[in-house]
């Protein structure tokens, strides 16, 4: 089924081992990408999930991009081009999810206390995306969307196969405008931390410490903490300016044992002194 709605069938249908392997490929990144929203929604509480707010910048953005992902496979599924179905949902799972949304938020996912509000937040928005990928995965993935269906839901719900299409929230495109200039200053920090790596001054992004000269006004409008994150950087200084450029040194901080960033709290606790004041919040809880 996946390999036929791959095919555009209004032109010449290509076969060859080659194209098997890359569905494989796509296949198993999607089962994975579904496999790890399962996983981060294990202590979800379905009643909670119309609670969103903790909604951070990059929540209210892949909400964004599913309201565009769900619009585009209605329509062709309507227009019965299955194709389109297929890049849309492989580039959702490959980039938008995987690459992104579910990198960025790991932090949060693994680290924050189980009922902190963003992480909460984060569930609920994981829930929603995770019942619209069954949805529309279901004509094409049948037997995958059905297994990854029956984990989420209560017994005795019915199947994937009965329910309709989600639909689109008309949420906009505020979020979407906001992160695409924030990529793009990652991408700035990126080259940076490149350059600092050939330089063996940091082995990983974690330990670098970054000053940023941003010329973009969403860095002023976006809290300091989900800078960091989306970032995915301990340490950094922020600078407005005319011409984006990075600076990367290696952090003085410490290394917090639990989430593994670089803190300037690590140490100062008696009790807990590998743990940065966050860590140390939540295994006290």
């Amino acid at each position: 089924m996946l390999w036929a709605s791959s095919i555009d069938y209004t032109a010449d249908v290509p076969f060859s081992e080659e194209m098997f392997t890359r569905l494989g490929d796509t296949y198993r990144r999607i089962r994975n990408t579904l496999r790890i929203l399962l996983g981060n929604l294990y202590d979800f509480e379905s009643g909670n999930h119309e609670n969103k707010k903790g909604l951070t910048l990059i929540d209210r953005w892949i909400l964004e991009r599913l309201d565009e992902v769900i619009r585009n496979c209605r329509a062709a599924y309507e227009n019965f081009e299955f194709h389109k179905v297929y890049h849309t949902l492989n580039q959702f799972c490959a980039v938008d999810l995987s690459s992104l949304y579910i990198d960025i938020t790991k932090d949060r996912m693994y680290c924050d206390a189980p009922d902190s509000p963003r992480r909460r937040a984060t569930q609920t928005v994981m829930h929603e995306i995770f019942d619209a990928l069954c949805r529309l995965l279901a004509p094409v993935l049948a037997f995958t969307a059905e297994e990854a269906w029956r984990y989420s839901v209560p017994p005795g719900r019915d199947s994937v196969h009965l329910q309709e299409f989600p639909e689109p929230r008309g949420r906009g495109h505020e979020a979407t405008a906001q992160v695409d200039e924030l990529l793009r200053l990652r991408g700035v920090i990126g080259q940076g931390i490149e350059r600092a790596r050939q330089d063996k001054l940091i082995g990983n992004t974690l330990e670098a410490r970054v000053v940023l000269n941003s010329d973009s006004d969403v860095t002023e409008k976006v809290s300091q903490e989900e800078l960091e994150e989306f970032f995915i950087v301990s340490d950094l200084t922020i600078h407005q300016a005319k011409e984006a450029s990075a600076s990367v040194t290696k952090t003085q901080y410490q290394k917090c044992a639990r989430c593994w960033r670089h803190r300037p709290t690590v140490g100062t606790s008696k009790a807990h002194p590998d743990l940065c004041d966050r860590c140390e919040k939540v295994v006290s809880l």
